[in-house]
C-alpha cells in the first residue's frame, strides 16, 4: 500500500548466485533499500565451498547480514579407513549424509566403482538387487540428487555408498532429493576419490568405524561459501550458525525432512535477530546486526585439526558462530562509524609505498553505568603479525552510561624491500579455487574490547584487508634520445609487452542494481610464441596470446568473458571463438578460469591453458595453441585472419563492449621491445629499481593490418591507473 510504517523488522533470504557483485545486483540493491527503511536482511552466503570470492549475492549487499554454515554441536567427522592396497592406505575425511542411515558398528568391505564394469559410474540408475552385496560402492557426483545415488546403491544391497566429488572443493552434507537411502552414505573429495580409483586394479578395502569419528563442534561446514565479496572486497559472510537440522515439511502436518546448507543456517541468525528486536525494540537494524557479530564465538576451526586444519579465516566466518544469549546480555555494541558495518573492511589495495588508512569505530553503552575498556589487536594467524600491516587502537578509554564514543583505528601498511607484504599468490586461473592463496595474502583478525573490571564484559570487531605489494612503472626519454623505464614501487613488477591492435573509449557506467556489470574494453594486444613439435601438436607450432586491458578491474575473471571471434578465411563468417570461461564452460561452479577455443562449425571446445589474470586486475591474457585454429609454424608471416572482440557481461548478460575489425598474422608483430638487460618482450624490474634502457624494434612490414604500436602490461601489482600503457607509433 506504499506505507512502510508497518514494515517487517527482519527478512530471511535464501536465494541468489555465487560470485555475486552487490553493486550491480538488483536484489542486493533492494536489500540496501530495505535497510534504509529500518529492516534487517539476513541472507545465506551460499554453498560454493571454501573458494575465494565464492560468496553469493544478495548476501553480499553491504547492509545484509551474511551467514556461513557451521556444524551442529552433535556432528562428527566420519573417517574412511583404507586398509589396502598399501600405497593408498590411511585415514580419509568422509562427510556423513544426514538423511542416510547412521552406522552403529564397524563396516568393512571391498570397494567397487559404479557397476564394476565401467557403467553407472554416477549411480543415477538403480543397481539390480543383490549385485552389490557385501560391497562398498563409490559413485561420482552429478546428474541426479545425492540421496537418489545412495538409494540406488542401497537397492543393490551394498553396505555403504560413497559419493566422490568431481571438482575441487571440500566434501559436504548434500540436500535430500528423494529416494529411500536405507544404508550409510558419505561424500569424499575429488582428490580422495581419485586416490581410491587409483587402487582399484589392486583391490581396495575400505572400513567405516563410528568409533573413529571426530567431534565437529565449532567447525566450518566444507560447502559454506567464502568471501570476500566480488567488487567491493567486503568481509562476507559476517557470522556463522549451525545449518543442518530437521525441519517441518509444509502441508504435511507431521512430516519432517533434513534441511541444511547456509539456507538452514540463516534462519538461526534471523531468529536470533528477532529475539533481540523483541527485547530491544528501540535499537536500529544496524545495532542488532552489530551486537550479533560482536559476540560470536571466534574459536571456529576451518577443518579438523586431525587433518592439519587451522582456525577459520575472517573471510570465512566473520565475527564467529552466533551466540544469541551473549548478544542479548551484552551492554555494548560496536560498528564502523561511517558505513555502520559490523566489520572493519579495509578492502583490497595495491601498495606501491607505505600508506595509513583511518577508520572510526562507534561503541555504544546500553547500561546506566560507564564502562572502562581496554583493547587489543588480534591477528588471526601469527605469520601476519610482522609489522608490515599494523593496527593502532586506543588501549584504554571509557564509554559513558547510555552514551557512545568514537575511537580512531589507524591501519599502517608499511611494506619495505626487506620486509615486503606476502608475495601475491592469488589468480583467477590455476589458483581460482584455491583458498590457501587467499588465506596467505589477506591480513585479518579481531579488535577485542574488554571491561577492566571483573564483570566479564567483552565484545570484538573483525578487521580485514587484502593488500598487494605493487610496483609503479615510470618511463621517459633522456636528452640523448634513449628510452628508459624504472620501478619506483616497493614490489617487483613485470613488464609484459604485446603488439597493440585495438583500442576502445570508456563506456558509461551502468546503473547500480541494474543487473548489468561493466566490461569496458580499453586496449587489445597480441603476441606469438613459437613452440617445438610436441608442445601443441605433432609439428612445430605456436602459442598465441591475446592481451586485454579494461578500464575497470575485475575481482575475478569468472564474471567477465572476453570473446575473440576469428574469421580465418576472411569471408565475413566466424570460424572460431577464443574465450575465457570457468572450467565448467557455461557455468561458474568450479572457480578456475581457462581459455577455451570453440570451433563454431563443429561445436567442439578445447582448453589448453589457464586464463592469466591476477585477481583485482584489469589485465587478462588468453593463451591458446595455433593448432586449435588449424595453424602451425607453416603459417608464420603468411596466414592472415580477422578478429573481432566482444567484452561480455557473462554473469548478468548485460550490454557488451566491442572492438571490431582487427587483423592478425602469426609471428607478424611489427614492433618488439628489447630491454638493455637483453630481455626481449618481457622483463622484471626489482623494487625501487634504477633506470633500464629499452629499444623498440620496427621490422617494417605491416603484416598485422591494424597494429599501431605496443601494449605494455604491468603486474602482478600496480596502481589502478597504471596497470597498462599503450605506445602509439607513427609510421
Amino acid at each position: 500500500d506504499g506505507n512502510t510504517d508497518d514494515a517487517v523488522d527482519v527478512i530471511n533470504m535464501s536465494l541468489g548466485s555465487p560470485y555475486g557483485d552487490a553493486r550491480w545486483d538488483d536484489l542486493s540493491f533492494a536489500v540496501n533499500n530495505a535497510s534504509a527503511l529500518g529492516v534487517l536482511t539476513v541472507a545465506s552466503a551460499g554453498n560454493s565451498a571454501d573458494k575465494p570470492y565464492a560468496t553469493g549475492s544478495p548476501a553480499a549487499a553491504a547492509t545484509a547480514l551474511s551467514v556461513a554454515q557451521t556444524t551442529v554441536p552433535s556432528e562428527t567427522q566420519g573417517l574412511m579407513e583404507v586398509t589396502s592396497p598399501a600405497g593408498i592406505a590411511g585415514l580419509y575425511a568422509a562427510v556423513f549424509q544426514p538423511w542416510s542411515v547412521k552406522p552403529t558398528e564397524r563396516i568393512e568391505g571391498p570397494l567397487q566403482y559404479g557397476d564394476g564394469a565401467g557403467g553407472n559410474l554416477n549411480g543415477c540408475a538403480p543397481f539390480a538387487p543383490g549385485t552389490l552385496s557385501g560391497k562398498i560402492v563409490l559413485v561420482d557426483r552429478g546428474s541426479c540428487s545425492f540421496s537418489v545415488k545412495i538409494s540406488n546403491i542401497a537397492e543393490g544391497d551394498a553396505l555403504v555408498g560413497i559419493i566422490g566429488l568431481i571438482a575441487p572443493g571440500a566434501p559436504f552434507q548434500g540436500g535430500f532429493g528423494g529416494g529411500d537411502p536405507s544404508i550409510p552414505g558419505y561424500m569424499i573429495s575429488q582428490v580422495d576419490s581419485d586416490a581410491l580409483k587409483s587402487g582399484l586394479d589392486e583391490g581396495v578395502t575400505v572400513v567405516f568405524d563410528p568409533a573413529n569419528d571426530i567431534p565437529l563442534v565449532q567447525h566450518m561446514v566444507g560447502s559454506s561459501s567464502r568471501g570476500p565479496s566480488v567488487g567491493l572486497n567486503l568481509v562476507k559472510p559476517e557470522i556463522g550458525a549451525p545449518g543442518a537440522s530437521v525441519s517441518a515439511v509444509y502441508g504435511t502436518g507431521t512430516g519432517t525432512q533434513a534441511f541444511g546448507g547456509t539456507s538452514g543456517a540463516a534462519p538461526m541468525v534471523t531468529g536470533s535477530a528477532a529475539l533481540l528486536m523483541q527485547a530491544y525494540p528501540d535499537r536500529s537494524w544496524s545495532e542488532i546486526k552489530s551486537v550479533l557479530v560482536n559476540t560470536g564465538e571466534t574459536d571456529i576451526m576451518n577443518e579438523p585439526e586431525f587433518f592439519g586444519g587451522r582456525i577459520a579465516a575472517i573471510s570465512r566466518i566473520g565475527g564467529g558462530e552466533v551466540r544469541v544469549f551473549d548478544a542479548l546480555n551484552s551492554p555494548l555494541a560496536a560498528w564502523e562509524r561511517d558505513s555502520m558495518s559490523s566489520v572493519l573492511n579495509y578492502g583490497f589495495g595495491d601498495f606501491a609505498d607505505g600508506e595509513t588508512l583511518v577508520k572510526r569505530i562507534t561503541i555504544r553503552n546500553y547500561s546506566n553505568q560507564p564502562i572502562t575498556l581496554r583493547s587489543n589487536v588480534e591477528y588471526r594467524y601469527a605469520e601476519d603479525d610482522t609489522g608490515v600491516v599494523r593496527l593502532s587502537v586506543p588501549t584504554w578509554f571509557s564509554v559513558p552510561g547510555r552514551g557512545s564514543v568514537n575511537i580512531p583505528v589507524h591501519m599502517f601498511v608499511r611494506p619495505r624491500t626487506n620486509r615486503p607484504l606476502h608475495d601475491w599468490m592469488m589468480d583467477s586461473g590455476s589458483a581460482g579455487a584455491d583458498p590457501t592463496t587467499l588465506t596467505y595474502n589477506e591480513y585479518d583478525g579481531y579488535i577485542n574490547f574488554e571491561a577492566v573490571d571483573s564483570s566479564g564484559v567483552a565484545i570484538h570487531m573483525p578487521w580485514h584487508v587484502l593488500p598487494r605489494g605493487a610496483g609503479n612503472i615510470q618511463s621517459g626519454v633522456r636528452q640523448n634520445g634513449l628510452n628508459w623505464v624504472r620501478n619506483t614501487g616497493v614490489a617487483a613488477s613485470y613488464i609484459d609487452t604485446y603488439s597493440l591492435i585495438g583500442t576502445s573509449d570508456r563506456m558509461a557506467t551502468p546503473p547500480l542494481g541494474g543487473n548489468m556489470a561493466p566490461v569496458d574494453l580499453r586496449y587489445v594486444g597480441v603476441q606469438t610464441y613459437p613452440v617445438p613439435a610436441g608442445y601443441c601438436g605433432p609439428e612445430d607450432s605456436f602459442v598465441m596470446g591475446f592481451a586485454v586491458n579494461t578500464w575497470d578491474r575485475q575481482s575475478i575473471a569468472l564474471v567477465s568473458s572476453f570473446v575473440f571471434y576469428l574469421d580465418m578465411d576472411e569471408d565475413g563468417l566466424y570460424d572460431y571463438a577464443v574465450l575465457n570461461r570457468d572450467v565448467s564452460f557455461n557455468n561458474i561452479t568450479d572457480g578456475r578460469n581457462v581459455t577455451w577455443v570453440y570451433d563454431l562449425n563443429t561445436g567442439e571446445a578445447n582448453a589448453d591453458f589457464f586464463t592469466a589474470h591476477s585477481t583485482n586486475s584489469g589485465n587478462t591474457i588468453l593463451y591458446f595453441c595455433g593448432d586449435r585454429i588449424g595453424l602451425n609454424a607453416d603459417s608464420f608471416l603468411t596466414e592472415s585472419f580477422n578478429v573481432d572482440l566482444e567484452g561480455q557481461d557473462f554473469y548478468y548478460g548485460g550490454p557488451s563492449d566491442y572492438i571490431l575489425g582487427m587483423n592478425v598474422v602469426p609471428l607478424g608483430e611489427r614492433y618488439y621491445t628489447i630491454f638493455a638487460n637483453f630481455d626481449v618482450a618481457y622483463t622484471v624490474l626489482p623494487p625501487r629499481s634504477g633506470t633500464l634502457g629499452f629499444y623498440v624494434i620496427d621490422f617494417g612490414d605491416q603484416l598485422n593490418a591494424t597494429e599501431n604500436g605496443l601494449l605494455w602490461l604491468y603486474g602482478p601489482g600496480a596502481p589502478a591507473d597504471n596497470e597498462a600503457q599503450a605506445w602509439f607509433i607513427s609510421n
